[in-house]
This record gives C-alpha cells, sequence and structure tokens, in this order.
C-alpha cells in the first residue's frame, strides 16, 4: 500500500520538513536510519514520523531529531504491529 502522510511536528527537522507531504509505503524493508509512520504505543490515536535508531526482533528504537522531540525513551519500543509504513519520498 502506498499512502501520504503529512509531517506536522519538529522532530525529523531538517530531514522531514513541517507542513510538508510525503509519500509512505508498506511495501519497503525497514532498516536502521529510515523514518518510519506509526502509531504511539502510548496513545494508538496519535500517529508518529520518527528515525528507526534500531531494528530489533520485537520491535523498533526510534529517535528525533531534535533534544526535545519524543522517542522511545519516552514510550518504549515501537511494535511491528504499530508501524503503518516507511517514508519513501516527498510528494510531487
Amino acid at each position: 500500500m502506498l499512502f501520504r502522510v503529512r509531517v506536522s511536528g519538529e522532530s525529523c527537522w531538517p530531514a522531514l520538513v513541517p507542513g510538508k507531504t510525503y509519500w509512505a509505503s508498506t511495501f519497503r524493508k525497514i532498516r536502521k536510519g529510515d523514518f518510519v509512520v506509526f502509531r504511539n504505543p502510548i496513545d494508538r490515536k496519535e500517529i508518529f514520523v520518527k528515525k528507526i535508531f534500531r531494528v530489533q526482533e520485537k520491535g523498533y528504537k526510534v529517535v528525533s531529531l531534535i533534544s526535545w522531540g519524543e522517542s522511545s525513551k519516552d514510550f518504549g519500543i515501537v511494535s511491528k504491529k504499530n508501524v503503518l509504513g516507511k517514508v519513501i519520498c516527498s510528494k510531487i
């Protein structure tokens, strides 16, 4: 599946720009350094986009690119079932 995601926060700046729309896909393998779209493990109504810091058997450790952004330090490992897709490019 291919879908659009609009970045609203600054946590992935400067790699992903707030207010810009990006394409994401469920077809691509997720690797360290990729940006992923996922449901917040604490509040599943929230959708986050974060950078993969480490791939583990049960899920992913994610980080923000800014010091005050939320990350796995705040909400733990992101389970693979919570991942909606991988950001692949900006919307044309």
